[in-house]
């Protein structure tokens, strides 16, 4: 249309065409507005298709210039002829299987395009991992810890299973909150087994393992524990 202005693009900062736009016209991306995918833009491209031949259909050529790039103009790859490689498999800790987001299609964290709507509140909290309880230790013992934000809204059932307590037998899996009595010595706080039905349902802020455990200066110490699934 005249005037610089056209019902695709809009109207044109400069005489010529706007900055993105495909060879051919089209929309130019813009965050957060409905994306039209186009053919015959710069670099590789969807192709059109030519007459048969042979009771085949051959990939005609772009009507572009092909620019010798590896990546594709287009959002999330749309158009590109360089395929999507699968990923290794994730590195996954029996003792945490909770740290991976396992997906509806299967797959390890989100899926592609998906964002991860967190929790309002978590607690913080040091997952101390030994075979011999921590209070049964000497001062002089070192312990390697997780440190983690779990939801408060995480039930005790759920906490067991994502720290790996999946033992056939309910009272073997365990959580124990630990607390330091200084020197490097700890004292058995709250212990909550997995066949207590009652506690399974109930979630970790009702116990005070909530969002005001931060450790910080003048505030509550995070929350320290231990699990066992034997």
């Amino acid at each position: 249309m005249s005037g610089g202005w056209n019902p695709i693009t809009g109207r044109d900062n400069l005489g010529s065409r706007p900055p993105l736009a495909p060879y051919g016209g089209g929309p130019v991306p813009t965050q957060g507005q409905a994306y039209i995918p186009h053919s015959g833009g710069p670099g590789y491209d969807y192709g059109g298709y030519a007459a048969p031949a042979g009771g085949l259909y051959v990939p005609a050529a772009s009507g572009s210039f092909l620019s010798p790039q590896t990546f594709s103009y287009q959002p999330n790859g749309t158009g590109n002829m360089l395929v999507r490689h699968g990923q290794p498999m994730p590195l996954i800790d029996p003792s945490m299987p909770a740290a991976q987001l396992t997906n509806s299609s299967g797959g390890v964290g989100c899926e592609p395009g998906y964002n991860y709507f967190f929790p309002a509140q978590h607690t913080k909290a040091h997952v101390f991992q030994s075979n011999t309880p921590p209070w049964r230790l000497p001062a002089s013992a070192q312990l390697p810890f997780k440190a983690s934000h779990i939801p408060c809204n995480t039930t005790f059932a759920e906490l067991l299973k994502g720290f790996g307590c999946t033992n056939p037998s309910p009272k073997k899996n365990r959580v124990v909150e630990i607390v330091s009595c200084g020197g490097g010595k700890w004292y058995k706080g709250l212990e909550v087994s997995g066949a207590d039905k009652t506690m399974m349902g109930k979630t970790i802020g009702e116990v005070g393992w909530d969002a005001t455990r931060t450790g910080q200066d003048g505030q509550k110490p995070v929350v320290c524990l231990w699990f066992c699934n034997h």
